[in-house]
């Protein structure tokens, strides 16, 4: 049997995507979606189609332009070198593979295909009969009427063998057809029989008219407005402007009526809304999107330095695999990857082009601060504790706040997502209303002392100026035997910020979701507790805060030899149980 996978780039699909997913994998393997910045539903359904179990591999993009060429062939390049692809399908959302013409599944004329070859297949437009009539039910069982003939033009099938071994190639635009990289010349394309893709290209008024608005958006910021590429949106757009309805008629020729139901598998939908698309909350999300690149752009012209900063313990593992590929996948560019060892040796790093950018420091012994003072030249810095993750994005948009702003911020965190209020959750979640709120350091240290929680992400929730890690000796006294303290870190930097800018400094606090930091285990739980009692016992803040602190501690603790007995194993339970017990007493 071959492995088959469907690849995709979508964007605001919230009305379709749990049509296509669920369809596509009936012949599918697996599927590989990269979500383009929506600013609908189409993510959350996604991750709840995969969190159901369903192979699905999904990816986020970061970049504003519609680079739709070079997604598509770095997930089809994916599908067939991490996921071993025999065929690869480029499809996009509302694009649904069918056969009408006998008895064969889509499945079986699959298998009959030759891994070496690059493959076509017809073209047909389709649309709802009626648009705004269950739209929350499955597309292809919905009444829908169709071109009578195929249309001009046809989808893909990409054979691994031929894409990856052959005469190299990549698909064009639209994923349409192939192209030689040698001299541009079109690859040669072998027709599929009876298969044809159904393409739902118009669903309704209220979806088309939100496609038109900011897909044009995205394909401006990567061509200018004069461009061949998706040239048809321009014309559409401009009839948006001029407040002209997008009518039926205008995307489907010589109509037919059509059931589609007797060749397509009946699926029921779980996570698809009635509701019509929000064309003006799209088009002001994409058009603020926009903007913000070009402020990034700014920036990025300032060639402002970033250190990353990442610790190893001493465990090649699967999380620190992942804060290696986040800190090397940051789409900011100016940046310098250290990784301190807290233990002997260093990790395996397979990726050649990754471990040339990687200045390793080794931290077992005292000292290694001033390695990190000699060696770090950023402007910024970003650090990654064990457990931590980043969005891609993450260091590009706080690097861009901290510089384009009317004063000096000393440092930024992000206020990490909605509703966070788990148990034992030691990381806090900033209710910002506004996209910003600037608080000054002192202020943040008293209500990290009180509620005994600390930014979403840890340490890595921050963007610091490096004159803040200089004047704390890059952490070093925070670490015992290599076990960051990470609420004492962020108290250390925050009275270095307070001492250095006479308590006159700012730190941002931005309306946004950039980090994810380790699960609250128990003897991670009880180590913060216990780096809180130290600091609550050490005094540092107002006498309100401090007493406020006591109280939450206690109220927690309780809980805890309550509800978790088997905490008890853990090596910190009887340090935190005479705590409790002191704090009791006094």
């Amino acid at each position: 049997m071959k492995k088959i996978v469907l690849v995709s780039m979508v964007k605001n699909e919230a009305d379709i995507i749990e049509s296509f997913v669920r369809h596509s994998l009936t012949y599918a393997d697996e599927m590989i979606i990269a979500d383009h910045q929506s600013s609908d539903a189409t993510w959350d359904i996604l991750q709840k189609l995969r969190d159901e179990g369903l192979p699905l591999t999904l990816h986020r993009l970061y970049r504003v332009e519609l680079a739709h060429r070079e997604v598509m062939n770095s997930l089809t390049r994916e599908a067939i070198t991490q996921h071993g692809a025999d065929l690869v399908l480029p499809f996009d959302a509302d694009e649904f593979l069918v056969n009408d013409e006998n008895d064969l599944s889509c499945r079986q004329i699959l298998e009959i295909l030759d891994p070496e070859g690059l493959y076509c297949l017809h073209w047909r437009r389709y649309e709802p009969l009626f648009p705004e009539k269950d739209r929350d039910q499955f597309l292809l069982l919905r009444p829908c009427r169709r071109e009578k003939e195929f249309s001009d033009g046809q989808k893909t099938i990409v054979g691994a063998q031929g894409y990856i071994h052959g005469r190299s190639y990549e698909l064009i635009q639209g994923a349409h057809s192939g192209e030689y990289l040698d001299d541009g010349s079109g690859v040669p394309m072998t027709m599929v029989p009876f298969l044809h893709t159904a393409h739902f290209h118009w669903r309704s008024q209220d979806q088309y008219a939100t496609k038109v608005a900011t897909s044009w958006l995205n394909n401006v910021s990567k061509y200018t407005v004069h461009t061949l590429t998706a040239s048809y949106l321009k014309r559409y757009f401009d009839g948006l402007r001029s407040h002209e309805a997008i009518m039926q008629e205008d995307a489907l020729k010589a109509p037919e009526t059509y059931d589609l139901s007797p060749y397509v598998q009946k699926q029921e939908l779980r996570y698809t809304s009635s509701a019509p698309a929000d064309l003006i909350g799209n088009v002001m999300a994409a058009a603020e999107r926009v903007a913000e690149q070009l402020a990034e752009t700014k920036v990025l012209l300032r060639h402002k330095i970033v250190s990353i900063i990442l610790v190893w313990e001493g465990e090649t593992d699967v999380s620190w695999q992942r804060m290696l590929q986040d800190a090397w996948e940051q789409t900011y560019p100016y940046r310098e990857i250290f990784v301190l060892c807290m233990a002997e040796g260093r990790p395996e790093v397979t990726e050649p082009s990754v471990a040339d950018e990687i200045t390793w420091i080794p931290a077992v012994e005292e000292g290694w601060s001033r390695i990190l003072e000699d060696r770090v030249h950023g402007d910024y810095v970003q650090w990654v504790l064990p457990g931590e993750s980043m969005t891609p994005d993450k260091v590009q948009r706080m690097v861009s706040f901290l510089e384009m702003q009317d004063w000096e911020y000393s440092a930024a965190f992000a206020s990490g997502p909605e509703g966070m209020d788990a148990e034992w959750q030691m990381e806090a979640a900033y209710p910002v209303h506004e996209p910003l709120r600037a608080e000054r350091p002192a202020d943040v240290f008293e209500h990290l002392l009180q509620n005994g929680r600390y930014p979403v992400g840890g340490l890595s929730a921050g963007v610091f100026r490096r004159r803040f890690l200089s004047a704390v000796h890059w952490l070093e006294s925070c670490f015992i035997d290599g076990q960051p303290m990470i609420f004492v870190m962020w108290c250390e930097l925050l009275h270095a910020i307070a001492r250095s800018e006479g308590n006159g400094g700012f730190v941002g606090i931005l309306r946004a979701d950039f980090c994810k930091g380790q699960p609250a285990t128990k003897d991670a739980f009880l180590w913060h507790q216990l780096q809180w009692a130290s600091l609550l016992q050490a005094g540092q803040g107002t006498t309100q805060a401090i007493q406020a602190g006591w109280k939450n501690f206690l109220v927690q603790g309780e809980r805890v030899l309550q509800e978790e007995p088997s905490w008890k194993a853990s090596p910190f339970y009887p340090e935190y149980r005479r705590l409790i017990e002191q704090a009791c007493r006094s």
